[in-house]
C-alpha cells in the first residue's frame, strides 16, 4: 500500500539582524548641482550615521542609482514644466539586531539636513540552518502521519520513496518593521502640550518596540510504502 502524506514544519526565531532599505533623493536646477548635492547627502550619511555607529561604509550596498531631468506636463497650462534634475539612490544596509543601536541609528538619521527615507525589517542571519531545522520537522511530522495511517490499515511502514519539496513561500523575516515616519511620529510626542521635555524618541523606541519573532515554515509531501 502507498501512503501520501503532508508534513508541515514551523519554528519561530528571535531576530538577530536588521535589514534596512534606504532611498536618498535630491533635486536641483542642473545635472552638476544635483550630482554634487546628492553625493554629499550620501557622504554625510556615511560619516554622521555609519561612522558614529562604527559601521563600515562597505556595508552600504547600492541597488540602483539614477539622475534624470524631471519634466511633467501641466494640464492647465498645456505644456511641459521643467522641475529640474532628480538624484535618486536606493541602498541596503544590514547590521546586528540591537534595539539600542537601531534607536541610535534612527536618531542620527533624523538629524541629517536631507535624510534618506528608510524601512527596517527584522530577520535572522543563518537562514539556511533555520530552513534545515524546519524541513527536518516537516519530514518527522509527515512520517508520524504515515505511521498512524499504516497502523490503522494493519500495515507496517517500510520506506519513504518520494519527497516533493516546495520552496519557501514566505519571506524569512519578522512581520515587524520600522520606518523614518515612525520615528518622526515619536519625535512629535517628545514634548508635552506644556512644553515639558519627556523621554527622547530614542528612549521611547527602546521601551515600546519589540519585533515579532521570525516565523519560518516548510511543507513536504512524502510518499511511503508499506509491507
Amino acid at each position: 500500500m502507498d501512503i501520501m502524506v503532508q508534513g508541515e514544519g514551523k519554528k519561530f526565531y528571535k531576530p538577530n539582524e536588521v535589514e534596512i532599505s534606504l532611498n536618498f533623493h535630491s533635486n536641483d536646477t542642473t545635472y552638476e548641482k544635483v550630482l554634487d548635492k546628492g553625493t554629499k547627502d550620501v557622504e554625510l550619511f556615511i560619516s554622521n550615521v555609519l561612522g558614529e555607529l562604527n559601521i563600515k561604509k562597505d556595508e552600504l550596498k547600492t541597488r540602483n542609482f539614477r539622475i534624470f531631468q524631471n519634466i511633467r506636463y501641466d494640464y492647465e497650462k498645456k505644456k511641459n514644466v521643467d522641475l529640474g534634475y532628480d538624484y535618486t539612490q536606493a541602498a541596503t544596509l544590514k547590521m546586528d539586531y540591537d534595539m539600542a543601536i537601531v534607536a541610535d541609528f534612527m536618531e542620527k538619521v533624523a538629524k541629517l539636513k536631507n535624510p534618506p527615507k528608510y524601512t527596517m525589517n527584522f530577520s535572522i542571519k543563518d537562514k539556511e540552518a533555520a530552513k534545515k531545522e524546519v524541513m527536518a520537522e516537516a519530514y518527522t511530522k509527515a512520517k508520524d502521519k504515515a505511521e498512524i495511517i499504516a497502523l490503522a490499515a494493519g500495515k507496517t511502514l517500510k520506506d519513504c520513496v518520494k519527497v516533493d519539496f516546495r520552496p519557501f513561500e514566505t519571506a524569512i523575516q519578522s512581520r515587524s518593521s520600522l520606518s523614518d515616519n515612525d520615528f518622526s511620529a515619536m519625535c512629535l510626542k517628545e514634548t508635552s502640550a506644556f512644553g515639558v521635555q519627556k523621554s527622547s524618541a530614542k528612549d521611547v523606541i527602546q521601551t515600546i518596540f519589540t519585533p515579532e519573532d521570525v516565523e519560518i515554515r516548510e511543507t513536504l509531501y512524502c510518499l511511503w510504502i508499506t509491507e
